[in-house]
């Protein structure tokens, strides 16, 4: 029997230690009444590649539609990891990178309409619904979040990471990205954080440069 060479086995094995996994993976496109599929189509690939073995679930994908600011979309997955939302200023649409506090939950410009944006733009988004609070967790969360490099994409000089409150979770801790959800239940894991981040950062449905 021919033998491989020693070099050609090893580049295998380097390819095969780069898979993500995501073969086969595959997520329906649908819309809703405030949020239709006529004439869009769905990224490719749907869901987004991930840097390893997945972590977290994909969730069917809603289109990116741009939609006038004030418009109110029903999302299908909650909390969204994808669907219609507003295009506007960086920094407004999508929001800031960082961590908001819960003090900012009734701003209006932390609806989801602002912030699925950031989903497109390759951002990882945990939200949270602490209402007896959570100074504690969301301390731990900004302090890693502050020793991240910025986003390996190369187009802007942070990390594209945010943590937003949602009071229409029925978990208090869940961590997105575009079209992937990784539920936490009632305790921040940081450790769970920390994975989900590095298995989807740099997989920006709208490219690795967006902003």
């Amino acid at each position: 029997m021919r033998r491989l060479p020693l070099i050609l086995l090893v580049t295998l094995g380097v390819l095969a230690a780069c898979d993500s996994g995501t073969q086969g993976i595959t997520v329906n496109f649908v819309g809703n009444s405030t949020c239709a599929t006529a004439n869009q189509s769905p990224y490719s690939p749907s869901p987004p590649n991930t840097n390893s073995a997945p972590v977290g679930h994909p969730i069917d994908e809603m289109p990116h539609l741009h939609v006038v600011q004030g418009t109110v979309i029903t999302y299908n997955h909650n909390p969204p990891t994808s669907g219609c939302h507003y295009s506007l200023a960086v920094g407004t649409a999508p929001i800031a990178a960082g961590i908001y506090p819960p003090t900012q939950q009734n701003l209006t410009t932390l609806t989801p309409e602002y912030w699925v944006h950031n989903l497109e733009h390759g951002y990882i988004v945990v939200s949270y619904n602490c209402p007896t609070g959570c100074d504690s967790q969301l301390q731990a969360l900004d302090t890693w979040y502050h020793t991240l490099p910025p986003d390996p994409g190369g187009g802007v000089a942070y990390a594209k990471f945010i943590a937003v409150p949602y009071a229409a979770q029925k978990e208090t801790w869940d961590v997105e990205s575009w079209d992937w959800f990784d539920p936490m239940g009632s305790t921040l894991s940081l450790n769970e954080v920390k994975k989900f981040y590095a298995n989807h950062v740099n997989q920006a449905p709208e490219g690795a440069t967006s902003g």
